[in-house]
């Protein structure tokens, strides 16, 4: 009886899942911020003191992220325990049938062997009834295609429990601690302008210069999709490094790159509203004329919504170098005179030095061109290389009015304090957006 009670607490303490911190080590954690409030006055440099501390069940320090939102979970739960979780079930079950999961892997598998790679918008448009949710009647998204790959496909016919395994790496790149305490400081100095949500929906129009590279050939579709790839893709241990499982040439997405099409837009956000302007051939990109340029089309845009009056005349983007110099962060003289030219103002005035380069996590435009990505992948056409821009920009128009439809755009123009709080509360690191 002893044992069985003596196994009972070490699993009751220690067990849990690979990957997550065991009730033993979230109870240190909470031990650890007792401890650093009752000996320090300011709580700067606590999570990442406390995540050094802490050890995830199958080994590795849990992120600063997790430390956060870990003690947030506990604060808002005056009944909390060690352990406590009120997850009780750990995945959704399959929408697609094994009759539709063997048509797909045997779709993918054709693909690979005929070198072409088996990704999750080309098994949409090769298999749409295979891959189709019956409740939705949506593609699935892409985790439940890349299980498929996972536990049905492989390349050796003769051994076909070496399944395909999908060596990712991260499309993050790490933050400097200089990174991260320019954005940690601009958290706090964005914080006390204490923009109120209702503000920030009513007057700023978020905006960027954004681009879609269209292929002229099945060739130049195939090297761009290896080139995107990078890093990762699917194989068996025996082919990892057999030609056709091999990445792309990294100059087969160049901004020049011969048989392409670069098409030019720009999403518009504000007031509860997506929006998106096609920014025209001879546009000259992401440069200070193309920054001027968007300028004129968000007042075009705006005039056509807002005909009563009271327009947002706020204009936030990031610190791509049209808009403010890369060396100084003071604002382009073009993209100042077009602002001027059009009654708005940019949220930082001249000065945009505080603002850090990288911050894609943090502007809210950005989430709306992550939704406009992730619908350009599920509705790819069959035969991308024959899609028109005309035809293009009709899709793409299609893609902006189902996020509107779909997406949470109200709440998203609502959400920067929020992100700020966030980056605040993570010390400057990478948020959870």
């Amino acid at each position: 009886m002893a044992n069985s009670r003596q196994e009972l607490l070490k699993e009751a303490w220690l067990g849990g899942r690979d990957g997550y911190l065991s009730p033993l080590s979230e109870a240190r954690a909470w031990a650890l911020r007792e401890v650093w409030r009752d000996g320090n006055e300011s709580e700067w440099g606590m999570l990442s003191y406390i995540a050094g501390k802490l050890k995830k069940k199958g080994g590795g320090n849990p992120g600063v992220a997790a430390v956060s939102k870990f003690f947030a979970k506990l604060d808002a739960d005056p009944q909390w325990f060690p352990g406590k979780s009120a997850q009780t079930t750990f995945g959704p079950a399959s929408a697609i049938s094994p009759t539709n999961q063997a048509i797909v892997a045997r779709s993918a598998m054709a693909m690979a062997e005929s070198g072409k790679e088996p990704t999750y918008p080309a098994l949409i448009a090769n298999n749409p009834v295979a891959l189709e949710n019956p409740s939705t009647k949506e593609p699935v998204g892409k985790k439940r295609v890349y299980a498929i790959l996972k536990e049905r496909c492989y390349d050796d016919p003769d051994d076909p429990e070496d399944t395909w395994k999908h060596r990712q790496k991260s499309s993050k790149i790490a933050l400097t601690p200089q990174d991260i305490e320019k954005r940690w400081n601009w958290g706090l100095y964005m914080l006390a302008h204490m923009w109120q949500p209702w503000w920030i929906f009513k007057n700023i129009v978020w905006a960027d210069i954004c681009n879609t590279i269209l292929p002229r050939s099945e060739k130049k579709h195939v090297e761009i999709v290896l080139s995107n790839k990078g890093g990762k893709g699917w194989s068996s241990s025996k082919t990892k490094l057999k030609s056709k499982k091999l990445r792309g040439k990294p100059e087969a997405r160049k901004q020049k790159s011969y048989g392409t099409i670069k098409v030019w837009w720009a999403p518009i956000l504000t007031r509860g509203k997506l929006h998106v302007e096609m920014l025209g051939e001879g546009f000259p990109g992401e440069t200070q004329e193309g920054a001027a340029i968007l300028v004129a089309k968000v007042r075009a845009a705006l005039n056509i919504r807002f005909q009563g009056g009271d327009q947002p005349k706020v204009l936030f983007t990031d610190r791509g170098q049209g808009f403010f110099a890369t060396n100084g962060g003071r604002i382009s003289d073009p993209y100042k005179e077009a602002l001027r030219e059009h009654g708005l103002r940019s949220h930082c005035g001249d000065d945009g030095s505080r603002q850090p380069g990288s911050s894609g996590d943090l502007m809210l435009h950005e989430t709306a061109v992550a939704w406009i990505r992730y619908r350009e992948r599920k509705t790819l056409p069959r035969q991308p290389w024959t899609e028109t821009v005309e035809e293009y920009t009709t899709r793409l128009k299609g893609i902006v009015q189902y996020c509107n439809d779909n997406y949470n755009v109200d709440g998203l123009c609502r959400e920067f304090p929020d992100r700020m709080q966030a980056l605040v509360d993570n010390e400057g690191d990478r948020i959870n957006k």
